[in-house]
């Protein structure tokens, strides 16, 4: 156990550089005056969203332990899971509240130093983005490392992916509507209407603009990462126990089950020091010298720590002296899928680059024209990503195999291959969550600049920081995509790999004549797609994305209506607004956005909870196989096409201010093209990601219910269950209905 205790302490001392970035970014100055209203609002709406926003979770939180605990008391999963559970929701929450806290605090401390040295404002907003992006990876590191300790067993952990799995999907979509609520009620009235520019004070809706910054991009975004990354070291350590289970000595076990923390580890040294050498006059130069180096250092420190964690000794086991550097290529596959996936998502969102360009130059056609153009461009971008996916998927596999025939012990290697690459991309994950994070700080940063009215004393520096910002935030989300179906992958692999362990144990399966082989979990499986039920499963699957879609998107459309509602009535009741001889009620679209935020969430998340369940306790395990697969091939091309689509809407409005056309019936049709982009790319685009990993890692920590459902071999009880999953979903969403906001229609009508 000492690779476990040696990534605990890493983890301990990630988080001791997490508070000291945090004691150092509090330390600079921020400023006086105007300044320090703009970030008291900003400060007030995200802690008052966040604490209303937890304490809908904390509700949910509660009756999911209650019911895991029941099934425990009974017997049917171990007590080990509701504890995990609560850990991985508990912790998700903490770090997401830590990360979003430090990002409203550097803010405007970074437009205080933009005034006087845009390097320092540099380094502000990065430091307090490493805050969000260094905690994710070291508290996932020390909790996931303490339970594997008490625990001993890394299936007992799948509860910590769990509850970090329903917490980001709660932040992600809660985020999501808040944030597109407050920005497309902006744009529309204040931007389209009344002809304002971006972030001016005199628009009521642009505090809950700034602050849906911070709880969609920096809280949202970072348990979407958080959860990636937990998720993905537990699997691997489940298909690492099962691979090692079949071809070494118990004895040489704990290598391959420890390899993922320890390779995690290094990660989190790496990003380390990349963040601590970002820094310099061109900003654009110094985030990638940082991704530059956090990449060549996991590279070697990938190379050794493999070479270290599996000795000679095991490769003589394995008859397979290369099996160790087979491994280490594959995760050199996940980092370069990382690449080249953020490298399709700039051509395709890229200012410069044709698609945006076309988009902008169409936009003189009017809305309808520039949104149909988005869409086309938009549907065209799934076809290279699903292409390199694809092969990365397979390349790994058969690296890690070692051969062509895979019927035998090498398939359940390339298995392993598959787990080992999306490691390897999940690796970047503080780096990458960083830039992320330093996106809406400088944001926010040039927001409170035009709020305070100093936008002529930081000149052009933030625009600067903040167009670098929008750079890193589409290359998130294109890693967040890659990451989400890897990770889901290896989620796939390790929940057939949980139910054959128990399985065998409970003797519902045939044991193999000798080891498992790969072609002894394919005749296991039965798998047949002419076999109704799994067709069944794999239609559902495709189909519940969209209907998850439609219910986020529903979430920001109902709010941002009630905001641009709320922005003319006060621009309509009040004259003095427009005169700049009154500040607007910020505080009234504030609450706005957090009712519909925190109503308009639930409905979705409870179809990434039940949908699972009911499949899975109506059927056997393979139809809930069926349609995991077609609900994380479905998720992940819809989610690319939503958040390109959106990212270059937006960037065709960027790209025709930039050439001075404000205000031109084309700048107005790309702000109407860019709020209809505006959900798809911040509300239920990234949030696809986390319906895949959460409905992933729930089926495994029910396997065990699944199991007990198949020994007991009741059609009545099947049902009967069934029943009662179906009138707890549907009290649910009669809840969630019944305290969603009234939209008064007939006022639309007119």
């Amino acid at each position: 156990m000492i690779h476990v205790y040696v990534t605990i302490i890493l983890g301990i001392i990630g988080l001791i550089i997490v508070f000291w970035l945090r004691n150092w970014v509090l330390k600079q100055s921020p400023g006086t005056g105007r300044m320090i209203d703009a970030y008291s609002w900003i400060k007030s709406g995200a802690r008052a969203f966040l604490k209303r926003e937890f304490t809908t979770i904390t509700y949910f939180i509660i009756a999911i332990i209650i019911a895991l605990s029941l099934l425990a008391f009974n017997n049917i999963i171990a007590w080990q899971i509701p504890v995990g559970f609560l850990v991985g929701a508990l912790s998700s929450l903490f770090m997401a509240w830590l990360g979003m806290e430090t990002a409203t605090d550097a803010n405007v401390r970074t437009t205080q130093a933009a005034r006087t040295d845009p390097r320092k404002a540099l380094l502000i907003a990065v430091r307090g983005g490493a805050v969000t992006g260094l905690s994710l990876m070291a508290i996932a590191l020390v909790g996931i490392g303490i339970l594997y300790l008490i625990f001993g067993d890394p299936a007992l952990i799948v509860g910590y992916g769990f509850g970090a799995s329903l917490a980001a999907l709660f932040a992600q979509l809660g985020g999501g509507i808040y944030t597109k609520s407050a920005d497309i009620g902006a744009d529309l009235v204040g931007k389209v209407e009344a002809e304002l520019e971006e972030d001016d004070p005199r628009n009521a809706a642009v505090i809950a603009d700034l602050v849906g910054d911070n709880v969609g991009d920096c809280a949202g975004r970072a348990s979407d990462l958080f959860e990636s990354f937990s998720d993905n070291i537990i699997t691997m350590m489940i298909v690492g126990a099962f691979l090692a289970s079949i071809i070494v000595p118990p004895s040489e076990v704990i290598y391959l089950v420890e390899l993922a923390l320890v390779l995690q580890a290094m990660g989190l040294v790496a990003s380390i020091i990349g963040i601590f050498f970002i820094g310099g006059q061109d900003p654009v130069k110094a985030i990638y010298r940082g991704f530059f180096l956090t990449g060549l250092i996991l590279v070697i420190g990938f190379y050794i720590i493999i070479e270290l964690m599996i000795p000679r000794d095991i490769l003589a086991t394995l008859s397979d002296p290369t099996f160790g550097f087979r491994l280490w290529i594959t995760t050199m596959l996940g980092m370069i899928g990382s690449l080249l996936t953020a490298i399709i998502v700039w051509y395709y969102t890229g200012p410069k680059n044709k698609p945006v360009r076309e988009i902008a130059s169409l936009a003189k056609g009017g809305p309808a024209i520039d949104i149909l153009a988005g869409i086309y461009w938009g549907m065209e971008s799934i076809f290279p990503e699903a292409i390199v996916v694809a092969a990365i998927t397979i390349a790994s596999f058969y690296v890690a195999a070692g051969e062509f025939n895979i019927f035998g012990l090498s398939g359940i290697k390339g298995l392993f291959g598959i787990a080992t690459a999306t490691l390897g991309l999940q690796t970047m994950a503080g780096i990458i969550q960083t830039s992320d994070t330093f996106g809406p700080i400088v944001d926010n940063a040039d927001g409170i600049a035009t709020l305070s009215g100093i936008s002529s004393e930081v000149g052009t520096s933030l625009e600067k920081l903040d167009s670098v910002g929008n750079m890193t935030k589409a290359l998130t989300k294109a890693y967040g995509m890659a990451s989400a179906l890897l990770t889901s992958l290896s989620i796939l692999f390790a929940l057939i790999a949980d139910y054959i362990n128990i399985a065998l144990e409970k003797g519902i399966i045939p044991a193999p004549e000798g080891k498992i082989t790969f072609d002894y979990i394919l005749k296991i499986a039965n798998i047949h797609m002419l076999i109704p039920e799994l067709l069944g499963g794999l239609i559902l699957g495709v189909a519940v994305p969209y209907l998850f879609t439609s219910w986020a998107i529903s979430g920001a459309v109902r709010g941002a209506f009630e905001m641009v509602r709320e922005v003319r009535r006060q621009f309509r009741e009040n004259p003095a607004i427009l005169k700049g001889e009154a500040l607007p009620d910020y505080g009234r679209a504030v609450d706005i956005s957090t009712k519909y935020a925190l109503t308009e969430m639930i409905s979705p998340t409870t179809l990434g909870l039940f949908m699972p369940i009911l499949l899975g306790t109506l059927f056997d395990v393979w139809v809930l196989i069926a349609y995991l697969i077609g609900l994380k091939i479905s998720s992940a091309l819809l989610a690319v096409f939503q958040f390109n689509a959106g990212g270059q809407l937006d960037n065709a409005k960027k790209l025709i201010e930039i050439a001075g056309r404000k205000g031109t019936d084309e700048h107005k049709a790309a702000v109407v093209g860019d709020t209809f982009g505006d959900p798809l790319k911040d509300t239920s685009g990234p949030s696809l990601h986390i319906l895949i990993k959460l409905s992933n890692i729930f089926s495994i920590t029910m396997i065990p219910y699944f199991i007990w459902l198949t020994i007991n071999n009741n059609l009545a009880l099947r049902l009967e269950a069934a029943v009662i999953i179906i009138i707890v979903w549907v009290i649910l969403l009669f809840i969630a209905k019944r305290f969603r906001p009234k939209i008064e229609l007939e006022e639309a009508k007119e």
